[in-house]
């Protein structure tokens, strides 16, 4: 081996290899994926999940591999990994005979599953008034509490926005404080 001084190869790390880069993705932001996956599909991805895994570190994998820069790797994973949900839901529900069967999962109808058509109608009111409450506010107020409603933490939405810790926190308290008195004012108290 040459002199590192006159060698004129630049000096990379030997875990520098694309396996390497989607490994530390994978042991990075798999808790994001299968929050995601959640966040998105509910329990109607959760047979499906462990695939819809697969397909986000597979895209991944062909970005490592084609040395694409990912900017903002937790807004980029997220929403690969919603992309994905829907995406398999969408599959799922075009094929039924095959979705959550082909997933190996047993699918039972109890009494209970079935939802209340009054439940439901007031669940959709208060989607409705959400989105609006939403709407309404600032735009960077919204983004923080979208992602918050999404489960993310403030660390997490300061990475995801590049914020610091101060403007993610007051933005996600100040904008729940905003979603709340107006859904007050809607007449839904249990928000």
């Amino acid at each position: 081996m040459g002199d590192p001084e006159r060698d004129p190869r630049p000096i990379t790390p030997p875990d520098d290899t694309p396996d390497a880069r989607l490994e530390a993705l994978v042991r990075d932001y798999a808790r994001l994926v299968r929050h995601a996956i959640r966040s998105a599909g509910g329990h109607r991805a959760a047979p499906l999940a462990d695939d819809i895994e697969q397909r986000v570190f597979l895209s991944l994998w062909q970005q490592v591999r084609r040395e694409q820069t990912i900017g903002h790797p937790v807004s980029y994973i997220y929403q690969a990994a919603v992309r994905e949900t829907l995406r398999a839901l969408r599959k799922a529900e075009q094929r039924p005979e095959l979705g959550l069967a082909e997933a190996g999962h047993q699918v039972s109808r109890h009494a209970s599953d079935v939802p209340n058509p009054e439940q439901g109608s007031l669940a959709a009111e208060r989607r409705e008034a959400l989105r609006q409450a939403l709407a309404a506010l600032a735009p960077d107020r919204a983004r923080a509490v979208r992602a918050h409603l999404r489960g993310f933490t403030v660390q997490e939405i300061m990475d995801l926005f590049g914020w610091d810790y101060q403007k993610a926190r007051n933005l996600v308290a100040r904008g729940m404080a905003d979603i709340r008195r107006e859904l007050r004012q809607r007449g839904i108290h249990d928000a």
